[in-house]
């Protein structure tokens, strides 16, 4: 499984940390972190 994603959230969560989702990410599971990163792709980020 590729997780190349999972370096580009990190990049996007914090180009978008006005959002606050720092605070909750550690108790996120893959597939929530994964929802976080496509929504935060469609913001505008990657």
């Amino acid at each position: 499984m590729r997780i190349d994603w999972l370096e580009c959230l990190q990049t996007l969560i914090t180009r978008h940390s006005n959002i606050g989702l720092n605070a909750d990410l550690a108790s996120l599971s893959l597939i929530e972190l994964y929802g976080v990163y496509c929504y935060l792709s469609r913001l505008g980020g990657d």
